[in-house]
């Protein structure tokens, strides 16, 4: 959950822009917070999606936006779900395992566990999924699954060994430019 907020630094900026008309001060916050939810939300998907190789539709219907109001001018940006299983990456099935690339550019990677086990798929569930065995016995097997995304968004917002520039400081710079043009907006009215 990522959360952008406003305080009373930018309060007071604000009513000493707009001077007398300083009663719009929270419409211009909760506009600007706004805003910069929409703007951050894309920026974050669109950036998670270069750095991973998982498909548009893992990433989009996961993250939500509560804008804020006038009366609490907080937008969060909530991030759900689970790890994702690995068909939703680029896979291959050569003679014998599986290939899978999680970060775009690393290449494809043969699976394999712990005990140098390789990874294998199979259909008998109804749709495709990665499997590997626990144990040198054929049973018990379990589904391997990649990280979820919002632990991706996490890593790319935080820029943890994903990006050089983590996105926090861009976002940031957004929402002053986004304030600063809601102050010209109402100011122009």
């Amino acid at each position: 959950m990522i959360t952008y907020e406003w305080d009373h630094n930018d309060l007071a900026y604000v009513e000493k822009k707009l001077g007398s008309m300083k009663g719009e001060a929270r419409k211009v916050l909760r506009d600007a917070v706004n805003k910069t939810a929409v703007s951050a939300r894309k920026r974050l998907l669109q950036v998670a999606q270069e750095r991973y190789t998982v498909k548009a539709a893992g990433f989009n219907s996961r993250a939500v936006i509560e804008k804020g109001t006038v009366v609490n001018p907080t937008a969060t940006i909530k991030v759900k779900g689970r790890t994702l299983t690995m068909p939703r990456y680029r896979i291959t099935r050569p003679k014998s395992g599986v290939k899978a690339e999680i970060h775009k550019g690393g290449g494809l990677k043969t699976v394999v566990g712990p005990q140098r086990i390789k990874a294998f798929i199979s259909t008998a569930t109804g749709s495709t999924l990665v499997f590997q065995r626990t144990g040198k016995d054929r049973y018990p097997i379990k589904a391997l699954r990649s990280p979820s995304v919002p632990k991706q968004i996490e890593m790319v917002y935080d820029g943890k060994k994903i990006t050089s520039t983590p996105l926090k400081k861009e976002i940031q710079q957004l929402y002053q430019k986004y304030l600063d043009q809601q102050i010209e907006r109402v100011l122009n009215k």
